[in-house]
């Protein structure tokens, strides 16, 4: 049940604030960072319970905020404990998330149906009544939450499609299918974005391993989190991330007004501790939460 829920999770964090305190007072350390998964997977198996668009009984979205707020209150309680190891005068503190949440949404946006209406993506029946892919007559199929992959020729194990012209014919036919697909029920067309691979590197994705394909979709039209442009908010969820910086020559008190990215994070740290930037670093330095950039 949601109590189990949260008292095993909360398990976890104490556990980790113990460790990490022990390691900070007993080990000479620069540099500590940690990663605490809770509050992602929490969403994940609550969101739709947290939110009136999805969940009309208030009794069950008050037992789901509830534990949701049990949650957070372990992850306070997690570092409150690890900052007693710490002089936090001395001591530049950073806590941060990747992403939001945004309240689930069924069916969601069917974006391999959309590829088997455009003939880009042929599927049969196996024995067991289940969709199987047929690779020799595939251009392209969904792979994560927000990529279109095309089947290339000596790139992929039964590639069919050819690099060069038509590679950027598939390229435009996903696109203009994306943005053609109309919303049965809504009227609405989902797409907020759809992009090349090669267009992608303007939102900070690029390199072999993304999509040919890269797209976003309306808040009404997704999960949680991965299919948004980061500045989607929906009922009661956003996909705002959070950002808490405190220690020496940092301002007190003061809510930046900058756009802050997570590329943002690591030059901004080496900056503070007078530690050389990593050549292939893309953020920059957050000076404006500095009380003296001349330090």
């Amino acid at each position: 049940d949601l109590k189990t829920l949260v008292e095993t999770g909360n398990i976890g964090l104490e556990w980790n604030a113990e460790a990490v305190n022990y390691l900070l007072k007993n080990h000479e350390w620069d540099f500590f960072c940690m990663h605490v998964h809770n509050p992602d997977w929490a969403y994940h198996y609550m969101m739709s319970k947290l939110d009136p668009i999805m969940e009309k009984d208030k009794n069950v979205i008050a037992e789901h905020q509830e534990a949701m707020l049990g949650i957070y209150k372990g992850i306070d309680k997690m570092i409150g404990r690890i900052l007693e190891a710490v002089n936090k005068e001395e001591t530049l503190i950073i806590i941060v998330s990747d992403h939001g949440a945004l309240p689930t949404i069924s069916p969601g946006f069917p974006v391999a149906e959309i590829l088997q209406k455009a003939g880009l993506m042929i599927t049969e029946k196996t024995e067991d009544d289940k969709d199987r892919i047929v690779w020799e007559k595939t251009k392209a199929v969904p792979q994560r939450a927000a990529y279109i992959y095309i089947n290339v020729k000596g790139r992929d194990p039964k590639g069919i499609v050819e690099p060069g012209e038509e590679y950027n014919k598939v390229q435009d036919k996903i696109i203009a299918a994306l943005y053609d697909y109309t919303d049965p029920v809504t009227g609405k067309r989902p797409i907020t974005l759809a992009l090349r691979r090669d267009d992608a590197r303007i939102i900070g994705l690029h390199g072999d391993t993304v999509g040919d394909i890269i797209y976003a979709v309306d808040a009404e039209f997704g999960h949680e989190h991965g299919q948004h442009l980061p500045t989607e908010h929906l009922s009661n969820g956003s996909m705002d991330a959070l950002f808490v910086m405190s220690g020496p020559n940092i301002k007190k008190g003061c809510t930046l007004e900058r756009t802050i990215w997570l590329t943002d994070i690591v030059p901004t740290i080496c900056y503070l501790t007078e530690w050389p930037v990593p050549k292939d670093t893309e953020g920059a330095v957050i000076y404006q939460a500095f009380e003296d950039t001349k330090q």
